[in-house]
């Protein structure tokens, strides 16, 4: 037996779908933007939500479709403890064990022949009940049970299988497996114990680990389970409690783990539950089939959690619903196979609106379902079709039957095109509509919405355009007077119908300043609108601020129109600038041609420079380059300022202060006196002879007197040197300095006081001749060629007069030489032997002496 997966997650449980209005238009986009007035435009919209929204519509077709069997495997004893699921390719997947070591194979059907695969053997010596489902991925999640109390999850990625014991303390018999919204499985299965085990488990897989959870604890309960995770991740699990005789449903929906009873039995009499099959439909309500041991019949239960759960009797013939299965068609309706051991067959049960009774049926007899342990079937139903795979134990193969279930089911919508109109759309599923556009009556663009199965309208973040075909840019302008066919504008000046976007009948093509209401030619191309532009053909000019037609840029004063140009660059226009090339000046204030700002006296027309910058003008100031005058009252040259007597030209300065010009006054640096008539140096006031010649000598008194004319003390009429004065050096009294050799060294300092007139004499008055003759130190050399004159008396010199030590060579040396040379007279004895010598060796040098020598010197 095993539960039908499903291939969506269902929304809710209880069938209450979310029709409130969103506060924002729901986000969706559009196959196609726009269509003709006309319609008949195929429009798909893609967004999200749409299943909530729709009605849906459910068509019987009341055709008694056939099945169509064949056999899926062939292998030995195949077929065992099976279930099935459909990819998204609609490929059939059967997991099924085979053989008596009950080694599991996978079966695959592409839609023309079946391909078995091994997976693994059986972890025991038998195996039960295989549960299995498929993910959004196309992966498979199976699980099973063993006779040594293992639980096996096994997992197939499109490639590989592999296998994991999630729990080692079970009881044999039906498990379930479902998975969650991150594709990770949870399998629900008993705890090992007598009869019906020890109580629901739930082992749950977190991405890196397995934990189990007790979800109904006790004796006799949680066997024969199936589990079902909606697409909140809540849970729900169908099970067996034995020990009360129920058929239980347990769900953790509010947050923590609740059960409720769908079917109740007689104590100890009837046990309902038995290989319970869970399904859940597209509203949210459960169905579950199971067999009542008691009774032998097929029972099933439908209900939601916390509402009224119902239980029909669907075959009671006896002996019959075991192994149930059960599949939800796209209307709701179920369908269940089933085993019968009246007759050993395989039946199938439905409900559907062509009666309200249970139709059942005979799928397979007992020349193929035979009579041996292990038999299973599974069923799947996808887009229309029901799939059916079970055991032929009779010839030991996996068969596999299919049909139509007859049911179509259409999702449908209204589609509204604001006031132009509405269509219904069929909604295909939660992300998609699709619609044909209808006829409307004029063109326009409208925003869309849906009108749901309640009424409520829900718009849409999409707009659709509706198009003329003799306006195909619905503007407004037919395509014959339209200059711009498929593009909407407003423009009619230059073009008619082309885009104008700002409204000022100009094309934007057009249109200098397409977003320029007030502006559109600009026919000097400067930027600037010819409305706005005050030289509309003038590229360099746009403004006229002050309107004296000049433009801004060129007019040196924009804002004056009094003035354009300004030729000197002073800033003052030429107009008022009375030196419009001259950048230094601009006003010529008392007009004399020079500008008040090089005029020193721009108020005075005669001056215009003051050279020595004193404030009286060139023209005026007797002397322009002296800051220190400007008059000269007198006319004598000199400045009043500096002139002492600037209104006499006579006169100019006062030495002395004492009021009589330097001119005039005698004594100009005396200020008591000032007048001298007769010119003698003597003031008139004090001179006694006032009338004596400038010429004669005269005392204080201003009288003649002898004269010194040299001032030295001898009056000149005695006075042999008149004009030197000899005081000092005139020892005899006549007015001259004494010399009485006249050497020109006098007498007071002159060794020689009667060296021969015409002589050159030294500083102390002596000539050569004079000086050879003078020893002064007796060392019998002259002066004039003593180099020591003052060696002391008695001492032996050399020919320098220097004194020299003497040996006993020297002694007699000195002997022979003053016999040699005195001829009996003796030489000094101060000469020196070396000066001896010297000498003797000098003389020997000439003919003259060497002629006198006698023949042993020769």
């Amino acid at each position: 037996m095993a539960m039908a997966p499903i291939v969506n997650h269902p929304t809710t449980l209880d069938d209450v779908r979310d029709n409130t209005q969103s506060s924002s238009p729901i986000d969706t986009t559009l196959s196609s933007t726009s269509g003709w007035i006309t319609g008949g435009e195929e429009i798909t919209i893609t967004g999200s939500g749409f299943s909530a929204l729709d009605d849906t519509n459910v068509t019987y077709d009341g055709i008694n479709h056939q099945w169509t069997k064949t056999t899926a495997d062939f292998g030995n004893e195949a077929g065992h403890e099976n279930a099935m699921a459909i990819d998204s390719n609609g490929h059939v997947h059967v997991v099924h064990a085979s053989g008596d070591g009950y080694a599991f194979t996978h079966s695959v059907y592409d839609g023309s022949s079946w391909t078995p695969n091994g997976i693994k053997n059986c972890e025991g010596s038998y195996c039960w009940d295989t549960h299995m489902v498929i993910d959004d991925n196309d992966e498979l999640h199976a699980a099973y049970s063993t006779n040594t109390g293992l639980v096996v999850y096994m997992h197939y990625d499109g490639t590989s299988w592999t296998s994991t014991q999630v729990s080692a303390s079970a009881k044999v018999g039906p498990v379930g497996v479902a998975i969650d919204s991150n594709n990770h499985p949870h399998i629900s299965f008993v705890a090992s114990g007598s009869y019906c085990g020890n109580g629901l488990r739930l082992a749950s897989f977190d991405g890196s680990g397995w934990t189990t959870n007790s979800i109904d604890s006790g004796s006799n309960k949680g066997c024969d389970s199936a589990i079902i995770i909606d697409e909140n991740d809540n849970a729900y699990i169908a099970y067996q409690d034995r020990g009360q005789s129920k058929l239980k449903f347990a769900t953790n929906k509010s947050g923590s783990w609740i059960t409720y009873a769908p079917d109740t039995g007689g104590y100890n009499i009837a046990y309902p539950g038995h290989y319970s099959s869970l399904a859940m439909d597209h509203q949210g309500q459960f169905h579950i089939a199971h067999y009542d041991s008691d009774n032998d019949d097929l029972r099933y239960s439908t209900g939601v959690p916390n509402g009224a759960w119902s239980t029909d009797v669907v075959d009671s013939s006896g002996d019959t619903g075991r192994n149930p299965s059960i599949a939800i068609d796209a209307a709701g309706d179920p369908h269940i196979v089933y085993r019968s051991w009246n007759g050993w067959k395989l039946k199938y049960a439905t409900l559907n609106p062509s009666s309200p009774n249970w139709q059942v049926s005979t799928l397979e007899s007992v020349g193929s379902v035979g009579d041996g342990t292990g038999e299973s079937n599974s069923i799947f139903i996808d887009d229309g079709t029901i799939h059916v795979a079970y055991t032929d134990e009779t010839n030991g193969v996996l068969r596999y039957a299919t049909k139509s279930t007859g049911v179509t089911v259409t999702n449908e919508i209204t589609v509204k095109f604001g006031q132009l109109g509405s269509v219904t759309a069929d909604v295909l599923d939660d992300g998609t509509i699709h619609f044909t556009t209808p006829v409307v009556a004029t063109p326009g663009i409208v925003t869309l919405s849906l009108i749901d199965y309640e009424g409520v309208e829900h718009q849409l973040s999409s707009t659709f355009e509706f198009i003329d075909q003799n306006d195909l840019d619905g503007d407004g302008v037919t395509n014959a007077n339209d200059d711009c066919e498929e593009v909407a504008g407003t423009s009619s000046q230059d073009v008619n119908g082309c885009p104008d976007d700002d409204g000022d009948g100009y094309s934007n093509d057009g249109d200098a300043f397409p977003n320029d209401v007030n502006e559109w030619l600009d026919s000097d191309g400067d930027g600037v609108g010819n409305n706005a532009d005050a030289f509309p053909n003038d590229a360099t000019e746009t403004t006229d601020s002050d309107g004296d037609g000049v433009g801004d840029n060129a007019d040196a004063f924009p804002q004056n129109a009094f003035e354009t140009l300004d030729s000197d660059g002073d800033g003052v226009g030429d107009n008022s600038d009375e030196f419009p090339n001259d950048a230094t000046e601009t006003k010529d204030t008392d007009g004399d041609g020079v500008g008040d700002n090089a005029d020193m006296f721009p108020m005075n027309a005669f001056e215009q420079f003051d050279s020595d910058g004193d404030g009286v003008g060139d023209n005026t100031d007797a002397f322009p380059n002296d800051a220190t005058e400007s008059v000269d009252s007198d006319g004598d040259g000199i400045g009043d300022n500096a002139d002492a007597f600037p209104n006499d030209a006579t006169e100019t300065v006062d030495s002395d202060g004492d009021g009589v010009g330097d001119n005039a006054d005698a004594f100009p640096n005396d200020g008591n006196r000032s007048a001298d008539s007769d010119g003698d140096g003597v003031d008139d006031t004090i001179d006694d002879c006032p009338n004596s010649s400038a010429t004669d000598v005269v005392d204080e008194t201003g009288c003649v007197v002898q004269t010194d004319s040299d001032g030295d003390g001898v009056k000149d009429i005695y006075d042999q040197c008149p004009e030197v004065n000899a005081s000092e050096f005139d020892f005899n009294g006549d007015g001259c300095l004494d010399d009485t050799d006249g050497d020109g060294i006098l007498d007071s300092v002159d060794e020689c006081p009667d060296t021969e007139l015409g002589q050159s004499v030294s500083e102390v008055g002596c000539s050569d001749a004079q000086l050879m003759a003078i020893d002064t130190d007796g060392d019998g050399v002259s002066d004039l060629d003593d180099t020591c004159p003052g060696t002391p008396e008695g001492t032996i010199v050399d020919a320098f007069g220097c004194e020299v030590q003497q040996s006993e060579g020297d002694v007699e040396a000195s002997s022979e030489a003053e016999s040699f040379f005195s001829g009996g007279t003796t030489v000094t004895t101060t000469l020196g032997v070396s000066a001896v010598l010297l000498a003797l060796f000098t003389l020997l040098q000439t003919n003259a002496a060497a002629a006198l020598l006698p023949d042993a010197f020769r």
